[in-house]
């Protein structure tokens, strides 16, 4: 099934949203191919019109993450595509976009506060004064569009506050590439332990946050939203933390 694209701004609106939110956007490419845009032969490119036009008073903060240090790769905030997504790299390639210089997780923001956000710590991933942090201290809105919730990786800064024992910190050697100057960078990220059998699980999470209503989730075509604050994400699974160390996990499947 096709729809307009005007029910891409009333879709927004039904979450609650205004045209002067900083949020932080989370998207699949898929979504968007489920709209028709009028004299348009990029749906990704028009999709994301539409989301800056609904946000022309705010910010947009979606992540283009390469997590080059962890390969040994130099990044390049200006040419080094993003390696989670179509919707991701096309954001990423948006006149006006700013990108951030981590070289595992950069962003790229549009809006009112997009320098803010992209001059963020480098040498932590999700620690003190880091981009995660500032969502954290901002309250920002973190949007899951059309994908499901474990896409957030906000979940990392709360499991890194709370330190899970099932992560461990791992320094890397980044390689930053500037105006034609390398720079190399010692980046310390909390990944996951090799032999822990489980993966990341958010329903218990995502049923106790809209139990507690504080996680709003409508359909969006064929696909659905999930918008909450990163306090009240944070607050949730910390809770679920402090009474089960795992409640963020599931066991993997083994066929």
């Amino acid at each position: 099934m096709i729809f307009p694209s005007s029910d891409i701004s009333k879709h927004l609106k039904n979450l609650g949203l205004s045209d002067t939110e900083t949020i932080m956007i989370h998207g699949d490419a898929g979504v968007a191919a489920q709209y028709i845009f009028e004299n348009s032969s990029n749906s990704i490119q028009s999709f994301i019109f539409e989301l800056l036009d609904f946000f022309k008073k705010g910010t947009i903060i979606v992540p283009t993450f390469t997590y080059s240090a962890t390969r040994g790769e130099v990044f390049n905030p200006n040419k080094t595509p993003s390696k989670i997504g179509q919707f991701s790299d096309e954001f990423r390639l948006i006149k006006g976009a700013l990108r951030s210089s981590h070289p595992i997780f950069s962003v790229s923001c549009v809006g009112k506060h997009a320098e803010y956000f992209v001059d963020s710590k480098m040498t932590d991933c999700f620690g003190k004064d880091t981009l995660f942090d500032k969502l954290y201290k901002n309250n920002v809105k973190i949007l899951a569009l059309g994908c499901s919730i474990d896409r957030i990786t906000f979940v990392h800064f709360v499991e890194q506050s709370l330190n899970v024992p099932y992560r461990y910190f791992k320094n890397f050697k980044a390689k930053i590439k500037k105006q034609n100057i390398v720079e190399e960078v010692d980046v310390r990220y909390f990944v996951r332990k090799l032999d822990f059998n489980r993966s990341l699980d958010l329903s218990d999470f995502e049923q106790k946050a809209i139990g507690l209503k504080k996680l709003t989730k409508c359909p969006f075509g064929r696909f659905s939203s999930s918008l909450i604050s990163s306090k009240d994400f944070f607050d949730i699974s910390s809770l679920l933390l402090k009474h089960n160390e795992y409640a963020l996990t599931a066991k993997r499947n083994h066929e």
